[in-house]
C-alpha cells in the first residue's frame, strides 16, 4: 500500500481535515479492523470512492477536487 492525500470527516459533523492514507490506517487498526477489511478500504480509496467506516467518512484527496463537497 502507497500513502495516498485523504479526507476525513468525523460522521455527523461538518468539520473536514486533510490526512494521509498511513495515519488513517494506524487509526484503524487501534480500532480493531481486520487487515482484509483495511485493505479493502483502500481499494475503494484508490478507486475514487467515498468510503464511511468506524465513524469516519474518507475520500482521497484530488487536487482539483480538494474542496467543502468531497465527503458530503
Amino acid at each position: 500500500m502507497h500513502n495516498i492525500a485523504l479526507i476525513a470527516a468525523l460522521e455527523g459533523t461538518r468539520h473536514q481535515v486533510t490526512t494521509d492514507w498511513f495515519a488513517i490506517m494506524a487509526m484503524l487498526k487501534t480500532r480493531n479492523m481486520s487487515d482484509d477489511a483495511i485493505e479493502i478500504v483502500y481499494n475503494d480509496l484508490c478507486a475514487g470512492l467515498r468510503v464511511t467506516t468506524r465513524g469516519l467518512t474518507l475520500a482521497k484527496a484530488v487536487e482539483k477536487q480538494q474542496n467543502e463537497n468531497i465527503v458530503k
